[in-house]
């Protein structure tokens, strides 16, 4: 799992060009922290299919492929 350190802020600013909801917000800081699909669903205490539906929706709006792409678009936040 790809993590990337990445603060808070800096990661907001990239996300939000995308119109992620808030959950989706959330849910993305997570995953490009380096949290498994599972962990995240038992912290929200939803099903692990729900956190994959959302990144379905997360991915659509970001316009990428999957997991590693989307955070492909944080690595040159990292960098500044």
């Amino acid at each position: 799992m790809m993590k990337i350190e990445i603060t808070k802020e800096q990661y907001l600013m990239t996300a939000q060009k995308y119109g992620l909801t808030k959950r989706e917000l959330e849910l993305g800081y997570l995953k490009i922290s380096g949290f498994s699909n599972r962990r995240i669903a038992h912290m929200y205490g939803i099903a692990e299919q729900t956190v994959k539906n959302h990144f379905t929706h997360i991915y659509e709006k970001a316009w990428v492929p999957g997991r590693k792409e989307f955070c492909n678009l944080f690595l040159g936040e990292e960098e500044k």
